[in-house]
């Protein structure tokens, strides 16, 4: 099955540089997967890199486009001409009995080695930035908020029991008005509308409206500076993070520096003291 991002995503962008095929983009609202890019990281992965990094789990398998191993390994080696995937690779279908395929090839045409063990893990600590720069959400993350928006205040109706006949007929909240009659569908008796009626009609409109816009931005400040202290935050823990790194990476060259200095290699001169051994 070819994966497909739901409508939870909230662009946040951590799929994206995940996929082996670019098969990933930012589409009209939300992160969209071409399926006939998409080979479910087989022949990468044992698993769905996009699924594994997503943090709403909105990242699944399409139920509608089934494809079988072979049909998305054959892909892959259309995708990636220059990439020699033998007949064991890693695979969703069959977690951890595959081997990782050669890394794709660079623009040069060159293909890096892949380094496993300590070369991974010294690559890495080599690699990594002092001071990485966080992953802004995109501008437009708050398009799925959609606010309610308010009918004209015109165009409201009220029910009213008319005190005749106690039926209850419908009117218009434009019929309010100071010293207009109204009346009943069902007796037809008249009602006068008096000042203090209309101005209860209208106050509680106006004050109705008014606390819905002050509402909806506060609501909008409040977001906007949700937003800033996450970016804040997360800007933090990364160069609080690099900094870790930093000092690991000091730590084990220290140690390594460490065991080649105190090595006593075969032949290597030995100091001797005094005659008497008092230093």
């Amino acid at each position: 099955m070819a994966t497909i991002i739901t409508d939870e995503c909230i662009n946040c962008g951590a799929c994206e540089p995940e996929c082996p095929n670019n098969a990933i983009s930012q589409g009209p609202s939300i992160f969209v997967i071409d399926p006939n890019l998409c080979t479910e990281c087989v022949g990468f992965h044992d698993f769905e890199a996009c699924a594994a990094v997503c943090p709403v789990d909105c990242c699944v398998t399409d139920p509608n486009n089934i494809e079988s191993e072979e049909a998305l390994i054959t892909r892959a080696r259309t995708l990636h001409p220059d990439t020699q995937f033998g007949e064991s690779f890693e695979s969703r279908f069959r977690k951890g009995q595959g081997k990782p395929a050669a890394a794709p090839a660079k623009p040069d045409g060159s293909v890096p080695q892949r380094a496993t063990g300590a070369d991974t893990t010294a690559a890495a600590a080599a690699e990594t930035p002092s001071n990485p720069a966080p992953r802004p959400l995109p501008a437009d993350a708050e398009r799925e908020v959609r606010f309610i928006e308010l009918p004209a205040a015109d165009s409201w109706s009220i029910p009213v029991r008319c005190y005749k006949c106690n039926e209850t007929h419908v009117e218009p909240v434009r019929n309010f008005l100071i010293g207009n009659v109204i009346w009943c569908r069902s007796c037809h008796k008249s009602m006068v509308i008096r000042d203090n009626l209309n101005f209860h009609i209208r106050t509680l409109l106006r004050n109705a409206y008014e606390k819905w816009e002050k509402e909806q931005a506060d609501f909008i400040k409040r977001r906007e500076l949700e937003l800033a202290q996450f970016l804040e935050k997360r800007a933090k823990d990364a160069q609080e993070f690099g900094s870790h790194q930093q000092q690991e990476l000091a730590s084990i060259r220290r140690q390594l520096q460490a065991i080649g200095e105190g090595y006593d290699a075969p032949g290597k001169p030995i100091k001797k003291g005094s005659r008497f051994g008092w230093g």
